[in-house]
């Protein structure tokens, strides 16, 4: 087993032209001979239309359950001693490869490199604020990232079981929390990506933060959850709360009081903090909107996926 070839694994469901431009920027790497396969695990039934390659194949899996269990699928397709793990809508840096992996062996406790994410040459203000969002810890280690471009050892994959297939959604959360107990994750700006499908619009974020953040509480289930990570499981149910208030407030003006403040609080303080980041480029009055569409998203994604709990946890 060549230590330094790879297998990528995409899983793939809908936007067949971005997932050719992802296999693309992989072919188009400029260490190629370091690719040991490419592996597209996807949920369609029809031609995906992709380039022909010796290197890549295609598996079609209508009946997987979730994007964790399309991504072990494709995992056990290969046998390279690392995997990178792409989303179907990534645009890889050519030198991608060239640069994370030695960057992966650099360091004897680092299990997984991940690039930056860099902004389209069209990014509007939506698309600049969460490319910024994305990369406020760069060249360090951290305890978690998105399962957008993943360079891991097959050994450490291995270790904690893969990704977690019972999760919908944050499941590249979990999976990458998993695995800093093994060992270090290092988000690089050496290199990076466009993500390709990434939000153009508040109406997007907020549709899309619904979806992600229904699995948020089931996340949670089978570990420990440090410090860090409960101002994001306790400001949905604030944001509810404040709206109930709102709400109570048509019958008494000291509810209405309450419910405004509440709701301001946490939009005015996060984009405060952002504002002060030197990555940051957007003004205070965007950054405040944008917030108050997050968190009222992922309120309401919450309050779904309790919801989903609640009925799992009674048919058990």
């Amino acid at each position: 087993m060549t230590m330094d070839r790879v297998d990528f694994v995409i899983p793939h469901m809908g936007r067949p032209e971005m997932l050719r431009e992802t296999v693309d920027s992989i072919l188009g790497q400029t260490v190629p001979e370091r690719i040991a396969s490419i592996t597209v695990v996807t949920r369609n039934t029809g031609d995906l239309t992709l380039p022909a390659d010796p290197l890549l194949r295609v598996i079609h899996a209508p009946g997987a359950s979730s994007i964790s269990e399309q991504r072990n699928l494709g995992t056990a397709a290969g046998s390279a001693a690392l995997i990178a793990y792409l989303d179907a809508d990534i645009e890889l840096d050519p030198d991608w490869l060239e640069t994370c992996v030695p960057l992966l062996s650099l360091n004897p406790d680092r299990v997984l490199v991940s690039a930056m994410q860099k902004p389209s040459g069209h990014a509007g203000k939506v698309e600049q604020l969460r490319t910024a969002l994305s990369n406020l810890a760069l060249d360090q280690s951290v305890q978690f990232l998105p399962g957008r471009n993943l360079l891991v050892y097959r050994w450490a994959n291995e270790r904690v079981g893969g990704f977690p297939e019972y999760l919908q959604t944050c499941e590249d959360y979990y999976y990458t929390d998993q695995l800093s107990g093994v060992g270090e994750l290092f988000y690089t700006s050496a290199c990076g990506y466009v993500h390709l499908g990434e939000d153009r619009s508040l109406a997007q974020t907020f549709h899309k933060e619904i979806w992600r953040s229904e699995s948020n509480l089931m996340s949670m289930a089978g570990r420990p959850i440090p410090l860090r990570e409960w101002p994001s499981i306790l400001l949905p149910f604030w944001m509810l709360c404040a709206y109930l208030f709102l709400v109570l407030g048509l019958l008494a003006p000291v509810w209405l009081m309450t419910g405004a403040i509440m709701l301001v609080m946490p939009p005015v303080l996060y984009a405060l903090r952002l504002y002060r980041h030197p990555r940051n480029q957007q003004p205070l009055y965007f950054l405040l909107l944008f917030y108050l569409v997050y968190f009222t998203a992922r309120s309401i994604g919450t309050l779904k996926g309790a919801r989903h709990l609640f009925r799992r946890k009674l048919t058990e």
